[in-house]
């Protein structure tokens, strides 16, 4: 079984960057859509075993508070209820997945090992005065679509999202070397459109060397020569790199470096590298900033998901 951290549409942290559109026109959609009706939500719902990392402790969140948490941590609440009722949907069939297909006891509320998911108290710190907005917006989201999940051959899918891809998102095989037919590289054109798009990081030289003699490399003398040419997938991420007399793949590569994607440009310059990365986060699965871009362009949640994951079943 694969360990996938999944890397969201949020701010804050570490690969969670949100697409930020205008905060007044999001507040009038947002105000428009929370109005809309949402199917009635069973009361006899299961429960979400989740550790906290706050506390190291099991906790049984019944479903339906459980989604809403998750969506709060994982999207901007801003985003198109369409987008935000897609993230319903991956986050409900991510976490089935994990415990049925996955045998996991519990998941974490850490977006780093499983995904994030905030508690009331979490979501009124977060939103502050748009609470009872985002709140309600939310709400109507999971509420739309409760109880919905993508399956291929009657079993829930390995729903990956990441925040935002570079401009076509990446299949599982190149990522993480297992090859899922519903996990492929698609055109994300949205994407292009995000502040986060595309972002310059310098390292220093000493770093890199240092990073890179962690990692099991040996950079010799002359940091010009450190990097050879890249293979590149489809989607434009590195697959192997030469870095220091050893072949990384793109994303060991990413990890040793702590860079936001593996879609990057390396160039040296001024005893430092200059390193441009496209996207942010693995890339694979639905991008939450291209969702958020499907549905202002009139697309549904099932549209959007049929999209990012092919030849599968939503309901």
């Amino acid at each position: 079984m694969l360990l996938i951290p999944l890397v969201s549409l949020r701010g804050g942290t570490e690969e969670k960057s949100p697409p930020e559109p205008s905060a007044a026109r999001q507040e009038k959609t947002a105000a428009a859509q929370v109005s809309q009706a949402a199917a009635p939500v069973d009361k006899e719902q299961p429960a979400v075993p989740v550790v906290r990392a706050s506390t190291g402790k099991t906790q049984a969140v019944p479903l339906r508070e459980y989604l809403v948490g998750c969506v709060a941590a994982e999207m901007e609440a801003s985003c198109h209820m369409e987008a935000l009722k897609a993230q319903a949907v991956a986050s409900h069939t991510y976490a089935r997945y994990r415990l049925e297909v996955g045998g996991k006891a519990a998941l974490s509320d850490s977006g780093k090992s499983d995904q994030g998911f905030l508690d009331q108290a979490q979501r009124r710190q977060r939103w502050g005065k748009d609470f009872e907005l985002y709140e309600a917006k939310v709400e109507r989201a999971v509420d739309a679509v409760f109880g919905q999940a993508i399956t291929r051959d009657g079993k829930p899918i390995l729903a990956a999202y990441c925040a935002v891809s570079g401009g076509k998102t990446e299949s599982a095989l190149n990522y993480w070397g297992d090859d899922l037919p519903y996990l492929q590289s698609v055109d994300s054109p949205g994407d292009k459109l995000s502040p986060d798009y595309s972002r310059i990081a310098t390292l220093p030289a000493d770093e890199v060397k240092k990073a890179l003699e962690k990692a099991g490399a040996k950079p010799g003398k002359d940091p010009s020569k450190w990097f050879g040419t890249p293979a590149r997938s489809e989607a434009g991420a590195v697959l192997e790199l030469d870095a220091g007399g050893k072949t990384f793949s793109g994303r060991a590569l990413r990890e040793a470096l702590n860079l936001r994607s593996a879609n990057f440009t390396i160039i040296y310059k001024n005893d430092a590298f200059e390193i441009t990365c496209l996207g942010y986060g693995h890339g694979v699965g639905m991008s939450q900033h291209g969702a958020d871009f499907m549905a202002r362009q009139g697309s549904d949640y099932k549209e959007i998901l049929s999209h990012y994951y092919a030849d599968c079943e939503i309901g």
